[in-house]
């Protein structure tokens, strides 16, 4: 597979260090220290074996100079020296720094990530200001949103007006909630490829209950009185009744032919 490099765009030291990423109490959290990193494509590019690194492999990053890194891959242990634009470094888990939009989708879309895997990426329509990646999984069809987050002149940042969030980590916590009220409903920051996230995204099983009735005891009458609604407590439900209303109007039906 070939590779899609992206304009690395290098933040200054005071911007990696402002309070877009501030807790409430102005610290900086541990996972931002820029030590994270994922790769954007094959690497080589023309090779997908072992000894390589592939699109959305974890990496550690060792040293790095002003046009290459030194990498260590989370999955194989391998260490490899790569191109700035081969990579993107990732922080607080979700703010990718220096991908596309299209590198976006690819991240997201890998076996490993489910409906509402997330990230935050600088907007290529706005430079300057960040644009959020959902993957949305409906009716089989997988997908992924893009929305702009837009900046108040007090660096405040907002997705719907309504709602403003002095910090990025503060917007993530809200739409990271369950039943947020709006339809961008955050689960977990875009899963990269290491030892520990191999296996897929498995959803809960269903629960179901078991009925106490023993049929055994049911007689025809206590039936159609569930059916005309005569007893307080029902012991079956609507579809099971509009089922057996069908059954006896037909076997009923039926006896009455020559």
């Amino acid at each position: 597979m070939g590779c899609l490099t992206s304009r690395l765009w290098r933040r200054s030291a005071d911007r990696l260090e402002d309070s877009v990423l501030m807790s409430d109490d102005g610290c900086l959290t541990a996972g931002n220290r820029m030590h994270t990193a994922v790769a954007l494509c094959n690497f080589p590019p023309h090779r997908s074996d072992v000894h390589g690194l592939c699109l959305g492999d974890k990496l550690n990053i060792i040293s790095e100079d002003d046009d290459m890194l030194r990498v260590i891959s989370t999955s194989t242990g391998t260490e490899f020296f790569i191109p700035h634009t081969y990579i993107s470094k990732v922080r607080n888990r979700w703010l990718f720094e220096g991908i596309t939009r299209r590198n976006a989708e690819q991240l997201l879309m890998l076996p490993q990530n489910y409906s509402g895997c997330f990230l935050i990426r600088d907007s290529q329509s706005c430079p300057g200001s960040y644009s959020l990646s959902v993957r949305q999984d409906r009716d089989h069809v997988h997908n992924v949103k893009h929305y702009r987050i837009n900046q108040l002149d007090n660096n405040w940042f907002y997705i719907h007006y309504n709602r403003t969030f002095s910090t990025l980590t503060q917007l993530v916590d809200y739409y990271s909630r369950p039943f947020n009220g709006t339809y961008c409903q955050l689960t977990e920051p875009c899963l990269l490829h290491d030892s520990n996230t191999t296996v897929a995204h498995i959803p809960s099983p269903i629960a179901f209950q078991r009925s106490n009735l023993n049929w055994k005891d049911v007689s025809r009458s206590m039936i159609q009185r569930q059916l005309k609604g005569t007893d307080q407590e029902r012991l079956f439900s609507e579809g099971l009744r509009e089922c057996m209303n069908s059954y006896f109007y037909i076997t009923e039906e039926s006896s009455c032919e020559d």
